[in-house]
């Protein structure tokens, strides 16, 4: 059974303590530990548990959530150019809890092409593009568990549907009008249209900018890699890659951080929108 355990030794302040580091042998087992908003250990789990106890915790978002990750340096990629390179075996196993708790995943074709996106079990990729060159992408031209959404400009639409005539895709088009200020807001108003609920948006930092500045998404899933920086707290940490990241902003509100000694995992709210709550 998968467990926490309230620390009763010590008061642990996320927000003025540096990153955790055992003191005394019981300590020295544990992996996992959440930070904020309460202390708790979780012991001896398999890296799969420790996902699901990070993303049981960040629950259900009712709106649209980015999880992104970064290096402590604010890096979303490596020699490779791709997100492997900041990325650890937990960060990816959790990418797979989230997106189970997700009925879309929502990516831009640039990077639905350098991640080389698979289809996934958990939920049906949803891609924008203005080019339509998706040929390179195992989920539009492999297997497929779901059939692929492709999202494309209203300008662009004949030109997207040639270029994609030969696979199987349902292929949607967005308008930027008076009432869709930003094309990040007119493609949340196709999502929602489908009926989709609770996106996940997985991309490269320009684009996930332009939809936090657009006012689209609801809560931000930050992971830092190779994270424990000397005399830095975890808070901190996030805190000042979120800003690298996104810009200052008054707006996000840290609802959840976890950290297994190398890594932090961070759930943040914005416009003061409300803890999401996970279904049984």
């Amino acid at each position: 059974m998968i467990g926490g355990r309230i620390a009763s030794s010590f008061e642990w302040h996320a927000s003025h303590t540096a990153p955790y580091q055992a003191t005394s042998p019981r300590e020295a087992r544990l992996t996992l530990v959440r930070l904020y908003p309460s202390v708790e250990f979780y012991d001896g789990l398999t890296g799969d548990e420790q996902s699901w106890v990070i993303a049981k915790d960040f629950g259900i978002c009712n709106g649209w959530r980015v999880n992104f990750a970064i290096d402590s340096r604010g890096n979303s990629f490596g020699e490779t150019g791709s997100s492997a390179d900041v990325s650890t075996d937990l960060d990816r196993q959790l990418l797979g809890k989230l997106r189970s708790l997700s009925d879309v995943i929502v990516t831009s074709g640039k990077t639905a092409r350098t991640e080389k996106y698979r289809s996934s079990k958990h939920a049906p990729i949803a891609i924008f593009t203005t080019s339509g060159e998706l040929d390179s992408v195992p989920a539009i031209q492999g297997t497929q568990y779901f059939t692929p959404l492709v999202l494309t400009p209203q300008s662009r639409l004949a030109e997207v549907e040639e270029s994609l005539s030969d696979v199987d895709v349902r292929i949607l088009a967005y308008r930027v009008t008076d009432e869709t200020s930003s094309w990040p807001n007119a493609i949340e108003d196709v999502i929602r249209h489908e009926g989709y609920q609770s996106p996940i948006l997985e991309s490269g930092q320009e684009t996930l900018r332009e939809f936090v500045a657009s006012g689209v998404v609801s809560e931000i899933c930050l992971t830092i890699s190779s994270s424990g920086t000397k005399g830095v707290s975890a808070r901190d940490l996030t805190e000042s890659n979120l800003e690298r990241v996104f810009g200052k902003d008054d707006h996000f509100t840290l609802r959840s951080l976890f950290t297994d000694g190398r890594t932090t995992f961070s759930r943040w709210a914005l416009n003061g929108v409300a803890a999401p709550q996970l279904s049984a």
